[in-house]
């Protein structure tokens, strides 16, 4: 399959490239078959849209023209597009194709804290002993598990701000600020004074009508009860409340520039990528790059 070329477009720059590449390698390179990564922001004419817009956009030119999947002077050549789901499903918004790979969680960096070792990546990243770092955090997914239960007050508002179309202060494009710190437990003042303000705006969006309100509080507390929190959790807190977290309870100083960021890569090195989905998106792949040499055949 060495004449096969596979183009995987990411979302962004940060984690996309090293776990989506890493399905990619785990899939292709087995059966001789070359790829590239290429983030949103490298696209032509991208300009200073969001990376999933720009994918989506992308996707629709190359789908309109037929050119998912080409041939080329004995070259065949697929396209690939890989997407975090975010709320997309419960939104209706999802695209179907067999050239889309979506998250199974809200974002990719769902799948580098659900698959990754907490306690490994701190004292990877910050030197600290590794003992210290087993009785802070715990084994893998105890921590992820216990922060994900403190924000779910904000989880609430974030999704049902999204689940009833209005802009409001509860939103997924930031970190909660009725948790502080961020590890730590709720404000219920806070939160009272803000469930009140919200409650208000979606009457209102609704026609005093509290069913928007109601039903998607239910569907974030049955996904909790089902331990499926990363499919509302915005998997980018992690690290937000890792670096916090760390910084306020390290037993000695150690180096808190770009921490978050540092954080979500040493967790991702730790990955496996032998769960599900990245079994799932692994076959997909192949079963894609399959399907374009049978039509070029």
């Amino acid at each position: 399959m060495s004449s096969v070329e596979f183009f995987a477009y990411v979302e962004g720059t940060n984690a996309d490239g090293f776990v989506h590449g890493t399905n990619c390698d785990l899939a292709l390179t087995p059966i001789q078959v070359s790829y590239e990564i290429v983030p949103a922001n490298r696209l032509p004419g991208a300009g200073s849209s969001g990376g999933k817009t720009r994918l989506r956009s992308f996707f629709q030119e190359l789908e309109g023209s037929g050119s998912l999947t080409s041939d080329l002077q004995g070259k065949t050549t697929v396209a690939a597009f890989f997407m975090d789901k975010d709320v997309d499903d419960a939104m209706g918004s999802l695209m179907t194709s067999d050239h889309i790979f979506y998250t199974e969680f809200y974002d990719v960096e769902n799948h580098i804290f659900h698959e990754g070792d907490v306690a490994k990546a701190v004292a990877s990243a910050c030197s600290l002993p590794p003992n210290w770092c087993r009785a802070t955090f715990g084994v893998a997914g105890l921590w992820q598990a216990e922060v994900a239960r403190k924000w779910v007050d904000w989880v609430r508002l974030c999704y049902t701000s999204k689940a009833s179309g209005i802009a409001s202060e509860a939103n997924y494009g930031r970190p909660s600020p009725i948790n502080d710190p961020a590890y730590g437990v709720v404000d219920f003042e806070s939160l009272a004074k803000l469930e009140k303000r919200l409650h208000r705006k979606i009457r209102e969006h609704s026609n005093g009508s509290c069913v928007d309100w109601s039903v998607s509080r239910q569907e974030v507390d049955r996904l909790y009860s089902a331990r499926q929190w990363d499919r509302v959790f915005k998997g980018k807190w992690y690290a937000h409340i890792l670096a916090a977290e760390v910084s306020a309870r390290a037993p000695y100083p150690i180096d808190t520039k770009h921490l978050a960021s540092t954080l979500a890569k040493q967790v991702a090195a730790t990955m496996e990528f032998s769960s599900a989905w990245a079994k799932r998106t692994q076959a997909g792949i192949i079963g894609l790059v399959a399907g374009a040499l049978r039509r070029s055949t």
